[in-house]
């Protein structure tokens, strides 16, 4: 599976010496980032931080009363660490609660064993938690953006009732997909129609709809793809 993203990021031009900037959120299984951070060795990373929200809600309700005041000024103190950029500080003060809490007593074992738990979930991923930085920079922190725009360009067009697809079809249907969301069908059809008028004048034969599918692209076909574009938005 990783090696396929990596393949996919490739001929997208995202590749190793592209001078591109790679940027991945992924969620809390760590192989995930084993995996990725050796073949995206230039890449920053982040934890899906609602992940890290969501982990630190659940302990505050093993403290305080749903609802109450301190319910959510102890969470908002914590998430606060989180976004600040001092992740080590909110393990201490974690492993100092921890501390706090009896070893023999009933009723504090589910407490020290979910505190626990929170603890060895963020020390292992500190570096895929510096979230100040990546807000800084203008980077997404969760993946709830990603989701929504492969629900929306994607799924809501290629994934109705009924429909089945080849990959060759499918991302040329993307392509054209993210040409009219992004406002801009009627500048590539006259583009397209110039060049095809061209070739017509020339005595070409101009076959708009194809028997069979476009190969899927390549580093060198994206390359020849990008100076079109350039070409595109010059003319338009």
């Amino acid at each position: 599976m990783l090696d396929w993203a990596l393949s996919q990021a490739n001929k997208r031009g995202f590749f190793e010496g592209s001078n591109k900037r790679i940027h991945i959120v992924i969620d809390g299984e760590k192989c995930l980032y084993d995996g990725l951070s050796k073949r995206f060795p230039e890449a920053s990373f982040a934890l899906d931080v609602r992940h890290q929200e969501e982990k630190i809600w659940k302990v505050g309700h093993l403290f305080h009363k749903e609802g109450s005041e301190e319910l959510i000024n102890w969470v908002d103190e914590k998430v606060e660490l989180v976004y600040t950029g001092q992740v080590s500080k909110l393990v201490t003060e974690l492993k100092e609660l921890k501390m706090r809490l009896s070893a023999r007593a009933k009723r504090d074992e589910t407490k020290r064993k979910d505190v626990n738990i929170l603890i060895k979930y963020i020390e292992p991923r500190l570096k895929m938690m510096n979230y100040n930085l990546l807000i800084d920079e203008d980077l997404p922190i969760a993946s709830g953006i990603v989701e929504g725009a492969s629900r929306y360009v994607i799924g809501e067009r290629m994934d109705c009732s009924g429909m089945r697809w080849i990959p060759e079809r499918a991302e040329a249907l993307l392509r054209l997909r993210c040409i009219e969301l992004n406002g801009d069908w009627d500048h590539y059809f006259e583009w397209g129609y110039k060049k095809w008028m061209e070739r017509m004048r020339q005595g070409e034969k101009v076959i708009i709809r194809k028997e069979k599918p476009d190969s899927l692209p390549s580093i060198s076909s994206l390359a020849d793809g990008y100076n079109v574009q350039e070409e595109y938005r010059e003319a338009a």
